[in-house]
């Protein structure tokens, strides 16, 4: 769904497009490839999302998925399982959900910490997600008018991918990634492509 083989990858997702069912469906194609998966999140989404997208994998399988909930403390947690990190292997995926708060501009020192991430972490599979603004000076820049958080550090160091909300489509999104473009649906199981 989401080419992870060229780096690090920044999901901005805008209003409705539910990046949680995205970092869901994303953590279990990972694990469907029984790689290892180090999810950390801000705030946990709903239980019943995550049995409906989880909730089908044996225990051997969940046995390589680590969750983490961060709250305001994603610097003091990363440095808690730096250890981990150093073991994760070449398709592997570190996936930070909502890295900086939903409001304002990110802070510079949660922009030099994904910054310093992607530094110590290269070899491994990284994705962070946060929710998109509109860009409020009228210039129309980013995507059909919305910005991604975090910068030219950001954009410097992770690819942008652009969830976006279809108008009138129920649970329909898009998925921009560069040139490219997809359509998926949320169902129970997660994000799935539309032929």
């Amino acid at each position: 769904m989401i080419d992870m083989s060229m780096g690090p990858i920044h999901i901005s997702s805008g209003p409705g497009s539910d990046s949680s069912s995205m970092c869901l469906t994303i953590v279990l194609r990972t694990l469907e490839k029984e790689n290892k998966v180090i999810w950390m999140t801000r705030n946990l989404p709903d239980q019943r999302k995550i049995l409906d997208i989880l909730g089908h994998l044996d225990d051997s399988i969940l046995d390589r998925m680590i969750v983490i909930e961060f709250g305001d403390e994603l610097r003091s947690k990363l440095n808690g399982i730096n250890g981990l990190l150093t073991k994760l292997e070449k398709n592997d995926l570190l996936i930070i959900e909502n890295w900086c708060e939903n409001y304002g501009r990110a802070k510079a020192e949660e922009t030099s910490l994904m910054e310093k991430l992607v530094e110590d972490y290269e070899e491994i599979k990284i994705i962070i997600t946060s929710e998109s603004y509109e860009d409020a000076s009228g210039k129309n820049r980013g995507l059909r008018g919305f910005m991604s958080r975090g910068g030219e550090i950001i954009e410097d160091s992770f690819r942008t991918v652009w969830l976006t909300k279809i108008d009138n489509q129920y649970q329909k999104v898009l998925i921009t990634d560069g040139e490219n473009e997809l359509l998926v649906e949320s169902t129970r199981k997660g994000y799935q492509l539309i032929n």
